[in-house]
């Protein structure tokens, strides 16, 4: 309904129940409108005052859920929503505003089941299969998820759910198919967020870093709390080698998703690249808190402690890196500074060596194509401008 028409109906609305105010339906009306309005504290006046006349009418108490929703008050639309489900259990609009109050409440496999036992009951809705798909992403099953998304992606045919499909290619590790989604995202809808994601991590590992920086700092733009997008600002910064903003931007990602091990093991290793190795052990020793099965987390504190010339912790933390992966980065790096460190150079330099020929994808350049990027598009700026030789190279 246009806004104006809205403002119509408002007004002829506040004048029935100022002449009928003992009329439940004209109440509930009111607060559907004024819920439509973002008018949300009139909206829930309306909702108490006709549960408060007239307590056996649920669809009052159901707006009024809806209200505590979109005023993010989550904890109290769940109790709410649990006493109307006792009398209607098989109400899939309740189930489906019970699986946002989960959701929200970061109790994903609750909120699923809630969505699920929606879908179940005919509510065939996009939201339906949108949210069945992020509760699935949360949950790890990559594939699952995209089944979903690409149900709602039929269902909504739009450049919203065409972007978090673009997103789950990315995470599942097919780089160039999520671009191409993206891409075609972009063209219709240039603010969308995950399509910006999309190109903004493939622009990082590209090393198109100003491309990169733009469409990361685009999306903090509108999005101030996507810990995504700090995290590519901060790989962006790490690139141009400005490791105390990078570490900034990586903090700032860890304060958005603190239960995240892998931001926390990048935001460990920018403190290693910022020299600041004390607190790259205790980021690192945070991470395996979190997960101790994440065998970079143990990797990345092997290499801390490695640089500390911490030995024999350094080897312990190397022994469960490579329990859990044997050819996990931080720990075959680990032990090439642990062998340096006793005078083993050429050792050393064989590992680092096949540490450069691995690739985080199959599909991906490995390390020292990567490098050589870097270094044509970065040079170290030596006293003339240029690469810097000899006994003053790093």
């Amino acid at each position: 309904m246009p806004r104006e028409d809205l403002a119509q109906s408002i007004s002829r609305y506040e004048s029935y129940v100022r002449a009928d105010p003992g009329n439940a339906l004209l109440w509930v009306n009111l607060g559907e409108l004024y819920h439509k309005t973002s008018r949300y504290d009139e909206a829930a006046a309306c909702f108490e005052r006709c549960v408060l006349d007239h307590p056996e009418f649920s669809s009052a108490r159901s707006g009024l859920a809806s209200v505590m929703l979109s005023r993010s008050q989550f904890p109290e639309a769940e109790r709410l929503l649990r006493e109307l489900l006792v009398d209607k259990p098989d109400d899939p609009a309740l189930l489906f505003n019970m699986g946002l109050s989960l959701y929200y409440q970061k109790r994903g496999s609750e909120a699923e089941q809630c969505f699920g036992r929606a879908l179940s009951l005919g509510l065939t809705s996009p939201d339906c299969y949108a949210y069945l798909a992020r509760c699935r992403h949360l949950a790890g099953d990559l594939d699952g998820a995209t089944e979903y998304c690409q149900e709602w992606v039929a269902a909504a045919d739009d450049a919203t759910s065409r972007g978090y499909l673009a997103l789950l290619y990315l995470d599942k590790g097919d780089v160039t198919g999520a671009q191409e989604i993206a891409r075609g995202v972009l063209e219709s809808a240039p603010d969308n967020i995950h399509a910006g994601l999309v190109l903004g991590t493939a622009s990082i590992e590209s090393q198109e870093i100003e491309q990169a920086s733009t469409l990361f700092e685009r999306i903090l733009e509108r999005e101030p709390d996507n810990a995504r997008a700090w995290l590519g600002v901060g790989l962006a910064r790490l690139y141009l080698q400005r490791a105390p903003e990078a570490v900034g931007a990586m903090e700032r990602a860890c304060e958005l998703i603190p239960d995240s091990v892998g931001i926390r093991v990048t935001l460990g290793w920018t403190y290693v690249a910022a020299r600041d190795v004390m607190r790259g052990e205790r980021v690192f020793r945070e991470a395996v808190d979190i997960d101790h099965n994440f065998g970079e987390a143990h990797g990345g504190l092997a290499t801390a402690l490695a640089l500390q010339a911490r030995m024999d912790e350094a080897r312990e933390s190397i022994r469960r890196a490579r329990g859990l992966d044997a050819k996990g980065f931080g720990a075959m790096f680990a032990q090439s500074i642990i062998l340096k460190l006793q005078g083993h150079e050429r050792t050393a330099t064989e590992i680092v060596a096949n540490l450069l020929l691995q690739s985080p994808r199959p599909d991906g350049k490995t390390l020292v194509e990567q490098i050589e990027i870097f270094t044509r598009k970065y040079p170290p700026a030596g006293p003339t401008g240029g690469r810097m030789y000899g006994r003053d190279r790093q």
